[in-house]
């Protein structure tokens, strides 16, 4: 082999012919498809559901948005009031993140929460 030639031994050749399997592909095609066929229609019945709750859980995002800001906007204004400008912003941009962090991973737990669900949950249809 490290000589270039890509041709097998003779007795390697001779011992794999020997071993040889025949398998009916199309049987064996038919079979995997009749095991997977129920987890594939799930699957397949994931993705309207998906866009179902998100579409729900996506309508109230602006007014969760709008109060967040508004509270930002109040909570920089007290802060600056009562600390250094730099302390205010500081208070005011943590929050933002803290807020947005949590949003975002609330948002991002609807696929996986939906997943776990049975797709005949009448919250999820």
């Amino acid at each position: 082999m490290s000589d270039g030639d890509d041709r097998l031994d003779p007795r390697l050749a001779a011992a794999l012919a020997a071993a040889r399997v025949s398998i009916d592909t199309a049987a064996l095609s038919a079979r995997a498809l009749a095991a997977a066929g129920p987890e594939l229609a799930a699957r397949a019945a994931f993705w309207p559901r998906l866009l179902r709750v998100l579409g729900v859980a996506l309508m109230p995002l602006p007014l969760l948005v709008a109060a967040n800001v508004a509270l930002v906007a109040w909570l920089y204004a007290l802060a600056d009031a009562w600390l250094p400008h730099g302390v205010a912003i500081y208070l005011a941009a943590s929050y933002a993140l803290a807020a947005l962090v949590g949003v975002g991973l609330s948002y991002a737990s609807i696929p996986l929460l939906l997943a776990r669900r049975p797709p005949d949950d009448a919250l999820a249809a």
